[in-house]
């Protein structure tokens, strides 16, 4: 961090008693918001960092472990924190561990997945290239064959999603995208080994491909949407008869 963030901290109103962490993590977000404080900088000392916001050092300790939590800092040798990389990857990472899934929340977790998963396929539509083309037709003909073997298709069905959440080259939403599938997972897992389920999605897996290769949108989001309308009603299913 340069001289002159530090003196941005420095000008800064003092802050808070009450929340006195959350104020922290807000103002050192500001400097990175701002372009004062950039990826991969070293931040301050604890007791800089104390003197110039007016707290104390206990309380920069806490506020740089949530910072750490959210993937905005790390601890480098020597104890110095310093900002990450800020990769839309790491940031979005935390979004899995704040939503489980239960009864209560089945129905928000796919209409999340329906409003990502939808438009970044429409959007994959127009940019998917060949290679990728390829790939997902390689997984669509070894789900077909993978439809007795319920490990080997959820090993094959996360990446075949995770190739559709990269068609369309936006890292936010991808990543987003990724959370949200991975909240689902052990869920999945039980109505993965429901007779004819598989074998409903290897066919849904082949609708999408057949739109991607029309690069067609309209007809892509409308083939994501049938295939998780197929996982919610499956997923419902296994959670009524899971404990």
């Amino acid at each position: 961090m340069s001289q002159a963030a530090l003196d941005s901290l420095i000008r800064m109103a003092p802050v808070a008693r009450k929340s006195a962490a959350e104020m922290v993590v807000e103002k050192l977000l500001e400097l990175i918001y701002s372009g004062s404080v950039k990826a991969g900088d070293t931040l301050p000392t604890e007791q800089e960092l104390s003197a110039a916001l007016q707290v104390s050092r206990p309380v920069i300790r806490e506020a740089l472990r949530g910072l750490q939590i959210l993937g905005v800092v790390e601890t480098r040798q020597g104890g110095r924190c310093s900002v990450t990389d800020l990769k839309p990857s790491r940031l979005a990472a935390p979004l899995q561990f704040l939503v489980g899934l239960d009864h209560d929340n089945v129905e928000a977790l796919y209409e999340a997945r329906l409003t990502v998963e939808g438009e970044l396929l429409a959007l994959g539509a127009a940019r998917a290239d060949g290679a990728a083309l390829e790939h997902l037709e390689h997984m669509v003909h070894e789900g077909h064959r993978l439809t007795t073997d319920p490990l080997a298709f959820r090993v094959m069905d996360l990446e075949f999603h995770h190739t559709l959440m990269r068609l369309a080259g936006n890292p936010f939403l991808e990543r987003t995208a990724q959370s949200l599938y991975h909240i689902g997972a052990e869920v999945r897992r039980v109505a993965s080994e429901t007779p004819g389920v598989l074998t409903n999605s290897a066919r849904e897996h082949e609708l999408i491909l057949e739109a991607l290769k029309l690069r067609d949108p309209e007809r892509a989001r409308r083939a994501m949407h049938t295939h998780l309308a197929s996982i919610l009603r499956t997923t419902r299913e296994a959670m009524q008869q899971s404990p």
